[in-house]
Parts: structure tokens; sequence; C-alpha cells
């Protein structure tokens, strides 16, 4: 019979091989082959401890299937067929959430409205711990930077707008940072951010005017004074004969 426990990442393995021949006497040896056999895992022959050698990521090998055999001690000859067992490395969370995609750059038309009409972006985080195991890849999604202009949606990252009135002919661009935390947003979780730059795209929101005339300004009426003139009587030239 063979016995195994599910170790965690980092952890030292010590699940323990028996068979039912053995009745401590010493005359039984154990022998263990398969994946990771004599690298990652040993065993002692003798008491069938198997014991790891190296620390285990789950990311990059979530389990290994082993054989073990219980070998008469001075003959080498099999006292039973090989045992197969599964050693199953146990996920911590020790990836923080990445946004490969990112960063982001949206367009949204000014003076847009707010909320669930008016829908900036999507940002989505990945994870690269195990989703089935506690809460190392369950992702919550706050903004670090550009409240109070925008929000986002905390299950979906759908970023969205939270001000109406945002002029661009005041501000052409805003940077949001959304920020994605591991273990449902609880203490001792991991987290990753990615920016998103916003335009703000043009409406008709003004109306024409006309420029102001730059003519000289023309003063005031003064009051009228007394008219002086002169005459003078100049005599006819006499006629000619």
């Amino acid at each position: 019979h063979t016995g195994s426990r599910t170790p965690r990442s980092h952890a030292p393995l010590s699940p323990q091989l028996h068979s039912d021949l053995d009745r401590g006497e010493g005359w039984v040896k154990y022998v263990l082959t398969g994946e990771g056999a004599g690298t990652v895992f040993v065993i002692d022959e003798r008491t069938g401890n198997v014991h790891v050698t190296k620390t285990l990521d789950r990311e990059e090998k979530a389990q290994y299937t082993l054989l073990a055999q219980a070998l008469d001690q001075a003959s080498n000859r099999p006292l039973e067929p090989p045992s197969e067992f599964i050693i199953k490395v146990q996920d911590i969370n020790d990836n923080p959430p990445v946004f490969p995609h990112g960063p982001y750059h949206a367009t949204v038309p000014e003076m847009s409205n707010v909320g669930e009409c008016t829908s900036v972006i999507q940002v989505t985080a990945q994870d690269a711990d195990d989703p089935s195991y506690g809460n190392s890849a369950k992702l919550v999604y706050v903004v670090l930077e550009g409240l109070p202009f925008f929000s986002v949606d905390p299950q979906t990252g759908v970023v969205r707008t939270a001000i109406p009135n945002m002029d661009r002919e005041a501000q052409t661009e805003l940077l949001v940072v959304i920020q994605a935390k591991d273990m449902g947003g609880h203490a001792g979780g991991l987290s990753g951010s990615v920016t998103v730059t916003v335009t703000l795209s043009d409406v008709n929101d003004n109306p024409p005017k006309f420029p102001q005339s730059k003519r000289p300004p023309v003063p005031p009426p003064g009051p009228v004074g007394p008219i002086c003139c002169s005459c003078t009587n100049t005599p006819a030239p006499p006629p000619q004969p």
C-alpha cells in the first residue's frame, strides 16, 4: 500500500510508502520511479518516506505521477506489483494579477451621461494561481487614479464615466489607473495596476460668436458754440467795350 499527502509549494514533503509485507525486519526495500523520481523526489529505501529536494511551483507543474514498489532487500525481487500514486502541488498565492493587454487607450464623447449609459472600456487582469483553490485568483477592480471622473465595476473591470459635463475645451485627455487585487480584495493579497488614457472627443456644444469690432471709438458730440464768419465785398469788373 502507498500513502501520500498533497504538499504545499515551498513546503517539505514526507508521504510514506508502506507494504503489508513489511514487518519492520529490514528486509524490504522501497524504490521510486516516474516523474521527478531521483531529482525532485527521493525515497528512503528503508522506511519508504518520500522527500522533496527542491521548491515546487504549481504554475510550472501541477502534479507528478510516480510508481512505488517494494523489493526484497537481498535479491531485489519484487514483493508486489508497482503502485501508482500522484503528488499534487497545492497552490499558494504567489502570483500577482497582471494586465496582458495594457496600457489601454479609449475615447469618450465630452458631456457624456453618467454610469450605465456611458461605458468607456473594459480592462481585464489575469492571475496564474489556481482559481479552483481558495481566493488566490479571485480578482476585484478599484480605481487608484481618475476619481471622481471615472468608476470601475469591481467584478467585470468595466470603466464608466462618473460625473457629467466633462468638457473637452477645458481638458482633452484624462489618465485613469485601475488596480486588480486578488484574494477577493482582502488584506494580504497581491495586486497589479494598469493605466487607461481617456481622450474626450468633441461634440457640438459651443454656439458661434461674432468677434468684437476693433474700430476706434467715436467721441461723443460736444456743445454747439457760436459760428463766426467774415464776408468780403469785391466789386465786379467793368464791362468790356
